[in-house]
């Protein structure tokens, strides 16, 4: 499980029946397509309409290939992988990397900027200090956490087109915090090229809405109570149109030392986990900008009400 399960998501209309009653032709010869699918190490749920089946299951396909195919240049945890050579570069002058990283790192670095810091896409050193990307059996010393902290200060990103450069030697970037809207708005571009109008695309959670189901406002989504298992929260159901939503906690994704448990968003300017609220969900335009503004919230919540649309525990 990941901070992403804590969004349950149901098409308008669809809940509760598995789309049955979509497979028939409805006005305009539109037919309901649905798949199920693995990509970007989560669960794809991906719902369309098509002019026909055959067409339909043939751009959810190439829609799930296109969030297979950003995965490999953007995941940490692939060694081939754009973003693992450009770690690997750190402070060793610009490379050029392909353009879904170029276009990522230009977002991750607008966002940063945008929230004055709070979304940071420089801090896998905090996370490794924490044990997120290797067991640990206690909490890192001061003299650890100070070191990552020092490494996060000392990042940069210098862009320049598809040439990159990391200044800091010590600088290791982890786009876990925006990676997923990127893909998903990037399948979404695959679907409006495809001449598919109404559609949502659901990665564990975090989820991209085109258009909206025949005679309904837009797709309605139902966001979990972190405080009731198996339950939402009341009185939030929001209908997504040609928008996006993310949700970030840290109640999910965690290490424990002892009674303590870390949540691994982490706090870029004090060095420990996110700690002023517990789950952030976060519509916008598009889902980079709602994956990365949730996580944003999740630091600085206060920073952003009322500013965007959003719900927070």
């Amino acid at each position: 499980m990941n901070r992403r399960d804590f969004l349950g998501v149901m098409g308008a209309g669809l809940a509760g029946v598995g789309g049955a009653p979509w497979r028939a032709p409805l006005a305009g010869g539109d037919v309901f397509v649905e798949r199920w699918s693995w990509a970007m190490g989560q669960p794809v749920h991906l719902q369309l309409f098509a002019a026909s089946e055959a067409a339909g299951y043939e751009v959810a396909q190439a829609a799930l290939a296109e969030l297979r195919r950003v995965e490999a240049a953007l995941s940490r945890f692939d060694e081939a992988s754009d973003l693992s050579e450009l770690n690997r570069r750190a402070g060793r002058g610009a490379m050029a990397v392909g353009p879904d990283l170029a276009a990522a790192l230009g977002a991750a670095v607008r966002v940063q900027r945008i929230t004055g810091g709070a979304f940071n896409p420089a801090v896998e050193p905090l996370m490794r200090a924490w044990g997120f990307h290797a067991p640990r059996t206690s909490e890192p010393t001061r003299t650890e956490l100070a070191e990552a902290e020092a490494a996060v200060r000392a990042a940069g990103i210098e862009l320049h087109g598809t040439q990159v450069a990391l200044r800091g030697a010590g600088t290791r970037l982890d786009l876990g915090g925006i990676g997923v809207g990127y893909g998903l708005d990037r399948a979404g571009e695959v679907l409006r090229r495809a001449g598919v109008r109404r559609a949502f695309l659901d990665v564990s959670g975090d989820c991209l809405a085109l258009g909206a189901p025949p005679g309904q406002p837009g797709w309605l989504v139902e966001i979990a109570d972190p405080d009731r298992e198996g339950q939402v929260l009341p009185g939030v159901r929001p209908r997504l149109r040609d928008a996006a939503l993310a949700t970030s906690s840290n109640l999910v994704s965690v290490v424990r030392y002892g009674r303590a448990v870390r949540g691994h968003v982490m706090d870029p300017w004090s060095g420990w986990p996110a700690a002023r609220c517990r789950q952030v969900s976060v519509v916008a335009r598009t889902a980079v900008e709602a994956d990365a503004l949730s996580t944003a919230m999740l630091v600085e919540p206060r920073r952003f009400s009322g500013v965007v649309r959003a719900w927070t525990v």
